[in-house]
């Protein structure tokens, strides 16, 4: 928020300096973002009257000017500005005048004509842009002789203050005035008087409120009789243009000063163009408003508008319609008051792509009694201009969905265990009596009512940190905090996702953080079946999706190292995917996942050995390795999938109780192009509840009975998966089938064409007595003929 120190020294005056009222306000958590002058550094420069214009003699482009300088005869001048006029009120540099750039005026000659000083422009002085190509024209009621700063109020500087959300209370003149007299202790006053408006004229716009919990509290007045001539004074216009706004026209130069200094947003519609009662309502699907700054909207049912019988005339807090407008034929206004919920303006600005001051301030709330002010001070500013006749205000007010200030308990104890200082009851007492707040004594320390525009009042905290401000950051001494720290214990039950994080460290991993937003054509590409949620403000093009997968992360920051000569990368990442999800009150599901990627070679290439390319087998180990961590392995399943990102022939799917947790394989070759990496990626991608639970582990005595061990190997089809011929194993029920382990898998000679050989070692063993021979064969009668109804297997 920009506005002018003189406008603020208007409301309080403390005896501090430019920088010390900077320093004092970034201290006290209002931080200030910079101090600039209004206009450059330039002394000797006053008010003159040209009294006559001729044309140089021996120069086309100068003429030789008299001006009336205040002095007891006029001063010549030669001016080379087109717009220079007999009559006209300008800046004239005096002889000795020194400019902005340390530039010296001094009497010179110019084409032999004596010139004894200079008339200036705007960017002469260091004047804002004033759009006139030549010199700065002063109003005709200048006084002449008059030093240029004194008149035009230049010795004034521009204070830009970066205030957190929580502090809209100081989005306007008098908001910062009084957190000045707090911090300062200087007397706060109002600049004006606050005279109500006495009318007997009856209000003859009706309006209805059907949404009160969003617009608690509606006033309107109607303006008549007034003079549709009247401009903006200049002390008006200068205190807009210092704090950021241009000047418009009188209507809407009251409307944002009001905004300005006292922080509440108003509207003021062309009380003809309305038909029928005003509403404030719910847009209905599809309806159009057109707005002042010409763009056409299609309003959405969410989105609160002020409407009449024709239909919506302006998004309500946020911005009016082009149609009802205020424009210089209109003959009387419908000057609008109002205080909507937060909740009720926030986003719906940025859904319709406008961010406006009013709804800056909607979203972060308004004292929901200032309206009556507000309206008040607009209308009084108005007809003390412009003349005119204004009706009774007309209101709709609900009591019961107005913000009620916040009464909170504060104990005295807390203050110094917060802030490690003892403050003292009447410090205390005296902070939130500058602050406004009411206050009563109770047997541990305060109870305090917080006024209504410190809406930002919740907690005790709230009121403990308004004690460190106003005590003073600087003054609080460096006290040792004790907080003495316990380490969580996680059940035995539960595995660490650190633990599972460093076990990938260890195997050569580095971990990646990538944003949740990623770009579309490539969400699409890695994760087209599955639908996404599309953000309405993205922070950039290339990031408007969320991600339903980790891929789109994880492939971009191989592509990123492999474009800058790291062809080996190994990473992975943790971290939300979030579904599309109509029920959720989000709008999406969030799935924590965790997910992995490499390229490249599987070690560093040194003169002892020739590395070789990594494989899927590579990265499957990689997984099994979380898997036997987790104790999942024999719990999930690896079978062949059909993911469109992957590689047909190299990918898979884990199962773990007949649903799919995650994914593995090689990265579609058709994908490798359109998402910028080279040479053969693998990845894998698991939820993270699928390796959170753990066997708890459970003593068992180990057999002292010999072992067995029988080899067979199976012919089956080249389709058949191997993981179906083991569970095929697996599903003979015994009590002595130990373990199953593959040794080979084997093309060749001996072997069809499209069959594969796959050789099974089985540890067989008893855990209380030496096996025998019949049960040893029995087994294996029962393997095979499992093999061979599961998984058509015939023994080679």
């Amino acid at each position: 928020m920009k506005l002018s120190e003189h406008w603020l020294r208007e409301w309080v005056n403390p005896d501090w300096d430019s920088h010390t009222l900077s320093e004092e306000l970034s201290l006290a958590g209002l931080e200030v973002d910079g101090l600039e002058p209004v206009a450059g550094a330039f002394t000797h420069v006053v008010v003159g009257q040209v009294l006559a214009v001729e044309k140089h003699p021996d120069a086309d482009k100068l003429n030789v000017t008299q001006v009336d300088v205040g002095a007891d005869e006029p001063v010549q001048i030669v001016c080379g500005a087109k717009n220079v006029v007999v009559g006209m009120k300008a800046c004239c540099a005096m002889v000795g005048a020194v400019l902005p750039g340390d530039f010296q005026i001094k009497k010179a000659k110019l084409r032999g004509v004596p010139s004894n000083g200079m008339l200036c422009g705007a960017s002469e002085l260091g004047l804002p842009d004033d759009g006139v190509d030549g010199l700065h024209v002063l109003p005709a009621d200048a006084p002449i002789g008059l030093d240029v700063r004194e008149y035009l109020g230049l010795n004034d500087t521009i204070i830009e203050v970066d205030l957190t959300p929580n502090r809209a209370d100081c989005l306007s003149v008098e908001g910062l005035a009084r957190e000045v007299a707090a911090i300062s202790q200087a007397p706060f006053s109002e600049p004006f008087a606050m005279v109500e408006m006495p009318s007997d004229q009856a209000c003859s716009q009706a309006i209805n409120v059907l949404e009160p919990q969003a617009c608690p509290k509606y006033l309107g007045c109607v303006v008549t009789q007034y003079n549709p001539q009247a401009v903006s004074p200049r002390w008006l216009v200068q205190k807009l243009q210092r704090s950021g706004l241009r000047s418009v026209s009188l209507v809407v130069d009251i409307t944002n000063y009001v905004l300005l200094e006292l922080g509440q947003p108003m509207h003021a519609f062309d009380l003809d163009t309305l038909q029928g009662a005003i509403v404030v309502r719910l847009a209905k699907m599809g309806e159009t408003l057109v707005t002042l700054d010409e763009k056409t909207l299609t309003l959405k049912d969410t989105t609160l508008v002020i409407a009449d019988d024709s239909g919506p005339i302006a998004l309500a807090g946020i911005m009016g319609g082009l149609a009802t407008s205020v424009t210089e034929k209109t003959q009387a206004i419908f000057f609008e008051c109002a205080h909507f919920s937060p909740l009720s303006v926030t986003g719906k600005a940025r859904q319709y792509g406008l961010h406006t001051d009013s709804s800056h301030r909607f979203e972060r709330g308004v004292d929901p009694q200032l309206p009556e002010r507000a309206l008040n001070r607009a209308l009084s500013l108005f007809t003390q201009i412009a003349g005119g006749n204004a009706s009774q205000v007309v209101a709709m007010v609900s009591e019961a969905h107005l913000t009620k200030p916040a009464v909170i308990e504060l104990r005295r104890e807390k203050i110094a265990q917060r802030l490690g200082v003892a403050v003292s009851d009447e410090q205390v007492e005296s902070i939130f009596a500058r602050l406004g707040f009411a206050m009563r004594t109770t047997h541990q320390g305060w109870s305090l009512t917080a006024p209504s525009y410190r809406f930002d009042m919740a907690i005790e905290m709230d009121l403990i940190e308004e004690i460190g401000r106003l005590y003073g950051y600087n003054n609080l001494p460096e006290t040792p905090v004790n907080a003495p720290m316990t380490l969580n214990e996680l059940p035995e039950s539960e595995q660490a996702l650190y633990a599972l994080k460093t076990a990938l460290v260890q195997r050569g991993f580095n971990e990646v953080v990538t944003y949740s937003f990623v770009e579309e054509d490539k969400q699409k590409l890695l994760a087209p079946d599955l639908p996404y949620v599309v953000l309405q403000n993205p922070i950039s093009d290339d990031m408007k999706a969320m991600r339903t997968t980790l891929l789109p992360g994880l492939v971009k920051t191989i592509a990123y190292n492999q474009n800058r000569q790291q062809p080996r990368v190994r990473i992975f990442e943790s971290g939300l995917v979030f579904y599309k999800n109509e029920s959720d009150p989000t709008g999406a599901s969030q799935v924590p996942m965790i997910g992995a990627a490499i390229v490249g070679s599987i070690a560093n290439s040194g003169w002892d050995e020739v590395t070789r390319n990594v494989d899927f087998y590579d990265l499957k180990g990689d997984v099994e390795t979380l898997l036997r961590m987790s104790h999942q392995l024999g719990k999930i399943r690896f079978a062949p999938t059909q993911n469109p990102a992957l590689h047909p022939g190299q990918s898979a799917s884990l199962i773990k109780d007949g649903m799919e947790v995650g994914f593995i394989g090689q990265l579609h070759p058709q994908l490798v192009k359109p998402v910028d990496v080279s040479g053969a990626v693998y990845v894998f991608q698991i939820r993270q509840d699928a390796l959170m639970t753990m066997d708890v582990p459970s003593a068992q005595a180990i057999s002292k009975f010999p072992e067995v061990q029988r080899d067979l190997a199976f012919v089956v089809d080249e389709t058949v998966a191997v993981q179906t011929l083991l569970d095929a194993v697996w599903s003979v029920q015994s009590d002595i089938l130990k373990a199953v382990d593959i040794f080979d898998v084997y093309r060749g000679a001996g072997v069809q064409p499209h069959q594969k050989s796959v050789a099974l070692t089985l540890k067989i063993q008893h855990h209380e007595r030496t096996l025998q021979d019949e049960e040893v064969e029995s087994l294996i009668a029962q393997v095979l003929n499992a093999a061979q109804q599961q998984a058509c297997a015939i023994l080679r």
